[in-house]
């Protein structure tokens, strides 16, 4: 699917790779749409498994949100199945966003009980740094931003949340290296 494009392969491409029958694809998946959720899944948690080795292990929430943002817009508009699963899959942003939500919102949480970040309504929050990511990869996949805009997204998330100006944009801009 990466290759070739999710639109070009078929269910019969599936099933001769994975060397079974339609009615064993059909046992477990409805459309080869579905084929992708498990892979999305991974990628996720490959996601979440870069932002542990690129902060170090950090425990600092704001560190670790940034780059987790970095990361995930970089991800989605870089890899072909992120992409198509992001754009033209017809999964709504909002099953993204809670397929992506655990160490995201374990770092939101941390932030808020430290005193780290300053949330007056964690709903509307939560909603706000949404619709903010989405505008940015919307801007971003037909390349209507540049690729400063990831870390202009990460630095002002981290505004939104309290963290002073000069710091929101040293973090956002620490490189993606890992320690």
């Amino acid at each position: 699917m990466r290759e070739r494009g999710v639109e070009a392969v078929t269910i019969h491409d599936i099933t001769e790779a994975a060397d079974v029958g339609h009615g064993t694809f059909y046992l477990h998946f409805k459309t080869k749409t579905d084929v992708l959720s498990p892979v999305v899944e991974r990628l996720a948690d490959r996601l979440h498994e870069r932002v542990d080795q690129v902060t170090g292990g950090a425990d600092d929430p704001a560190l670790r949100l940034a780059t987790g943002i970095r990361i995930a817009l970089r991800a989605i508009i870089g890899d072909p199945l992120w992409n198509w699963y992001t754009f033209r899959s017809g999964t709504p942003f909002r099953s993204l966003a809670e397929g992506l939500s655990g160490p995201p919102a374990q770092d939101m949480n941390s932030g808020i009980a430290s005193g780290r970040f300053r949330v007056a309504d964690l709903r509307t929050t939560w909603s706000f740094v949404d619709g903010a990511l989405t505008g940015v990869l919307m801007a971003l996949n037909p390349g209507k931003l540049d690729n400063d805009a990831v870390e202009t997204a990460a630095e002002m998330i981290l505004r939104s949340l309290g963290v002073d100006a000069d710091e929101a944009a040293r973090i956002a801009h620490i490189p993606l290296e890992l320690h």
